[in-house]
């Protein structure tokens, strides 16, 4: 887990993420909001990393449309979610290569204060990760956890990762992860 404070941030660790996945061979697996798959893209590019190239194993989802897809009255559905991201994680783990993902379906429920159906998909996260080898890297916009009354639903998404973190940068995210 890492928390950002601005998009620029994100897309640089991202980028390093996706970059020291792509030099252990694994394939990639991209959940980004539009806007941020733009910015980490052009991170990507400035590094020399071949975003088109078909043969690269990088596969990017837009986080809300497969939220949506997830979803059944405005609630995460079990069953949606294992035809969803549970058969698509299924068919990217699977072979000799490993995966590396980056996902921040999980942001767009902090985002609107939703850290019940954040913690429930991180937890649906962790189940996929029994079932399937792979490397996961959830983001966080820092913001949505520096009011004193989130601190416990930091605590509550932490305690799903192994490892919370932040850049050197982002100093709400440091005072998050160091308090």
């Amino acid at each position: 887990m890492q928390l950002f404070d601005a998009p620029r941030s994100l897309a640089d660790a991202v980028s390093h993420f996706l970059i020291e996945g792509r030099g252990r061979g694994d394939r990639l697996l991209v959940f980004a909001r539009a806007s941020h798959w733009q910015l980490i893209r052009a991170y990507l590019e400035r590094r020399g990393f071949p975003v088109d190239d078909d043969t690269d194993g990088l596969t990017v989802i837009d986080a809300r449309k497969i939220r949506t897809r997830m979803m059944r009255r405005g609630l995460l559905d079990p069953g949606r979610m294992e035809d969803t991201l549970g058969t698509l994680m299924a068919e990217l783990a699977s072979g000799p290569r490993g995966l590396r993902a980056y996902g921040e379906i999980v942001e767009l429920f902090a985002e609107e204060g939703n850290f019940e159906q954040a913690c429930a998909l991180e937890d649906y996260w962790n189940h996929l990760q029994k079932k399937h080898r792979f490397t996961l890297l959830c983001g966080y916009s820092a913001a949505h956890f520096a009011d004193p009354c989130n601190s416990q639903h930091l605590r509550d998404v932490v305690g799903r990762h192994g490892a919370i973190k932040s850049q050197s940068a982002d100093s709400l995210g440091n005072w998050l992860t160091n308090r």
